[in-house]
């Protein structure tokens, strides 16, 4: 198998924030020209929670970039990684992997979730292959360490 790199995807934080960001200064233009004036504004409770919602998913951004969450797939063992430490998973150490079924068959492997029942831990480990850059990729890797048969 190798080591395969599978980095956290920031798109969706970035898209959201660049639409609320162009619509708050399409408000603010709007309701500056048209409106009374830019000092009108502040009364505005829309104005208010535009920022709230720009801050959020600014804060968001700055977090999943800070920490850089990874999975990284060895020959023998499933790293999680992020900036402030990393945590192994032995292939013995997992007892089942189940991944969730796609609801139809003509969709993209969406929304599919991955969970990991291991030895030493009660709950399973849930990872959100969507979540993660080439999260179909991220399946397939998933399956074969769940019938490792079939690979050979």
């Amino acid at each position: 198998m190798g080591q395969k790199v599978h980095k956290h995807r920031m798109d969706f934080y970035y898209q959201s924030l660049v639409i609320y960001l162009l619509f708050f200064t399409a408000y603010v233009l709007f309701r500056g020209t048209i409106g009374e004036s830019f000092k009108s504004l502040y009364n505005d409770p829309i104005f208010y929670i535009l920022i709230i919602f720009i801050i959020i998913f600014l804060f968001i951004v700055i977090i999943n970039t800070i920490r850089a969450p990874m999975i990284i797939l060895m020959n023998d063992r499933i790293v999680f990684k992020n900036k402030f430490g990393s945590r192994e998973v032995l292939f013995s150490d997992i007892i089942n992997v189940k991944i969730g079924r796609r609801r139809k068959k003509d969709e993209e492997m969406t929304y599919r979730i991955i969970k990991l029942k291991l030895k030493h831990r009660r709950k399973q480990l849930r990872i959100r292959a969507n979540d993660f850059e080439r999260g179909g990729e991220l399946i397939s890797e998933f399956l074969k360490i769940k019938h490792p048969a079939a690979v050979n």
